[in-house]
Formats: C-alpha cells, sequence, structure tokens
C-alpha cells in the first residue's frame, strides 16, 4: 500500500508539472504572437475606424449643407483691383462663424449618436498575417471608436484657374476630430482630418490683352544671336 501510494503521489506531481508547463508555454506563445500581430491589427484598425469616423462626419456635413445651403457670396469677399482682378479673398466673419458653429455641433451630435449605438466594424484575425490565403480566417476582431475632445471645424478657400480670365473658387470645411481607437488588447489616440466641397462659383474676369503659356518656360520666338543684333547708327 505505501508503494502504491508513493507511486500515486508522483504521478499527480508530473501531471501538475505538465499542466503547469503546457500552461506557461501557452502563456508565452500567446505572448509572442499578441506582440507580432497586435501593431498590424491597430494599423487596420485605425484604418476601419478613420473610415466609419469619416463617412459620419460627411453624413453630419452633408445634411447641414442640404437643409440650409451656402452660398459662396454671401461667405466669402473678394477684393478686385482697378481692372477687375481679383486681389484678395475673405470670409465673412458672421456667416463663418455661424456655419462653423453649426457644422461643429452636427458633427459632435453624430458621433455622440456613434458612440452611444455603440458602432463598430470587425476584422479578421487572419488579416493581420499578411498572407493572401489566411486573411479571410480566424475570429472578427472587434474595432470602435471613442471622440476624445471637442471638433475642430474650419473653413478653406480654394482657387483654380478655370481658363484664360476665369477662376473656380471653392468652400472646403476642414474637420478635424480626436478618436481614441480600441480593439480587444490595445487602444490607440488617432486624429481624424478630412476636407469636404461645400460650395464653389466660377469667378469671370477681364480677358487679358497678351497671353503667355509655354510649360517648358522658353520664349517662342527665337531670341537673335549676339552677330546678328543689328548694330546701332
Amino acid at each position: 500500500m505505501r508503494v502504491r501510494r508513493g507511486g500515486w503521489k508522483r504521478r499527480r506531481r508530473r501531471i501538475f508539472a505538465g499542466f503547469l508547463l503546457i500552461m506557461v508555454a501557452l502563456i508565452v506563445l500567446f505572448i509572442v504572437v499578441e506582440r507580432r500581430v497586435e501593431p498590424t491589427l491597430m494599423l487596420i484598425a485605425q484604418a476601419k475606424a478613420e473610415q466609419v469616423a469619416k463617412l459620419a462626419i460627411t453624413d453630419a456635413v452633408t445634411k447641414r449643407m442640404s437643409q440650409q445651403g451656402l452660398d459662396v457670396n454671401e461667405v466669402v469677399l473678394m477684393e478686385k483691383d482697378e481692372n477687375g482682378s481679383i486681389k484678395a479673398v475673405n470670409f465673412n466673419f458672421k456667416e463663418y462663424s455661424r456655419i462653423v458653429g453649426e457644422t461643429t455641433a452636427r458633427i459632435q451630435n453624430r458621433l455622440k449618436e456613434f458612440e452611444q449605438e455603440h458602432v463598430q466594424t470587425t476584422i479578421p484575425l487572419g488579416l493581420a498575417t499578411k498572407n493572401v490565403f489566411l486573411e479571410h480566417l480566424g475570429p472578427d476582431i472587434p474595432v470602435s471608436f471613442v471622440p476624445i475632445g471637442a471638433v475642430k471645424t474650419k473653413l478653406e478657400t480654394g482657387l483654380k484657374q478655370a481658363g484664360i480670365n476665369m477662376v473656380l473658387v471653392t468652400v472646403y470645411i476642414h474637420v478635424e476630430v480626436d478618436l481614441r481607437v480600441i480593439i480587444p488588447f490595445a487602444t490607440k489616440q488617432q486624429t481624424v482630418t478630412t476636407q469636404i466641397p461645400v460650395s464653389e462659383a466660377l469667378i469671370v474676369g477681364k480677358v487679358p490683352t497678351y497671353l503667355y503659356d509655354n510649360p517648358s518656360g522658353k520664349p517662342d520666338v527665337p531670341m537673335p544671336r549676339n552677330n546678328e543684333i543689328p548694330s546701332q547708327p
């Protein structure tokens, strides 16, 4: 009986040691895989979160523009010289403040709705392996984001030549928001910026008397050589 008890104790110790060894090996394997996979997963998660956030921002801006609109002539003030050429482009700050304030409030409300509705996207774990055959395999990893701080909104203008005497003026809404991207085992802060065109106008100016447009930068008329320059009388 004593031999049997001693044998059972040794066997139990071996089982416990084997179980402990397996647990340690699994923990080490999990840490190694996490360190290798986590950066790739976070990059993919940031791209997904940015995509969802931009959709929310665009949706809020589009609804605001469809309901109230935006007239370039009311927002942008153009200073012209005596010849009718555009000398400077400034904002009507009363309209500027009103549009920026309303747009910022709509974007914040839209992002808050996303947060309250727990809107999230998923990415397959196999996508982090960067293997074509494994990218659609594995469990889906949930990705969510939480807005941090206030939304930063401002208006910007872009001028583009549209002809020899025309300029296309475009008004953009530039939005910047800080997000915290969340995946099951990591979080990271990210800044999402987007620029949405909301209105444009074509400004027609005076037709120039002369027009020189040579991309090569060389004169169209060849310059005479030194020996071909006529002498002064």
